[in-house]
């Protein structure tokens, strides 16, 4: 039988990238969010006997610090800072020394992202039994942020609070919006508030979450404000109010 050598040398070469695409090797970047940490460690079950020497370099604009460094555990924390409008890639290093030899340096870079940026509108002035009409919430940085090549769609949840951002719920809990479309734009339904009283309320998001999910020796990207719901308040104000004012008699109009 001939064998055709330059065609059996194409199809290893496909198969071994083909392999290479499926079990991982070319992976995504680990996503982050400003403001969250993390941690890394290296296979432990590896010259465990080694010394790990770990380093950090950051990308342009980036303020991300770590703490507790070296050992086989490494980075025990590592704050990811990022005030710019766009993404930044942070990239984590290590190397082994063991009996006088030194290994290769192992990068993994880190994709650092903004916080979201986002507004409802302005406030609300409402008569007592009065319903909250449907809003817009708009992600203005979405570009940067959302899309496939980004943080992917948003997990999103509003609350309407009662007398401050951090008062209890007027509304029996948080309410999950729609997904974000690809232009950062969804949608608030209607809240009635036939049954609240006379006073101010907010309208706070709750929850701001990737929709990313973990990868191997990636973490999912999780919630801005590492899933904290009284640090999502505060860190992606709304600075939306609603006033609820008391209802009047409608006058009858007499002759005279």
């Amino acid at each position: 039988m001939k064998i055709n050598l330059q065609t059996t040398i194409k199809t290893i070469i496909l198969f071994i990238v083909i392999t290479l695409f499926s079990n991982g090797v070319i992976a995504q970047n680990q996503k982050a969010w400003n403001g969250n940490s993390g941690g890394f460690r290296i296979d432990t079950t590896i010259n465990s006997s080694s010394q790990v020497t770990w380093s950090l370099t950051l990308g342009a604009g980036s303020t991300t610090s770590k703490v507790d460094g070296g050992g086989r555990k490494g980075l025990t924390t590592v704050t990811w800072g990022n005030a710019t409008s766009a993404m930044i890639r942070d990239t984590i290093k290590a190397f082994e020394t063991l009996n006088n030899c030194t290994s290769n340096l192992v990068n993994k870079p880190v994709d650092v992202y903004p916080k979201p940026v986002v507004s409802i509108g302005v406030n609300d002035t409402l008569c007592v039994g009065g319903t909250l009409s449907s809003k817009t919430l708009t992600v203005s940085n979405f570009s940067s942020i959302g899309g496939a090549s980004n943080l992917g769609e948003f997990n999103i949840t509003v609350d309407l609070r009662i007398g401050s951002t951090t008062g209890l719920s007027a509304i029996g809990g948080p309410v999950a919006l729609p997904s974000a479309t690809s232009s950062g734009v969804i949608s608030v339904p209607a809240i009635p508030t036939g049954s609240l009283p006379t006073g101010t309320y907010y309208l706070v998001i709750t929850n701001f979450a990737s929709n990313v999910a973990a990868a191997t020796n990636n973490p999912a990207p999780g919630s801005y404000a590492s899933g904290n719901s009284a640090a999502t308040v505060s860190a992606i104000p709304t600075n939306y109010i609603v006033y609820i004012r008391p209802a009047f008699t409608t006058p009858i109009i007499q002759a005279y």
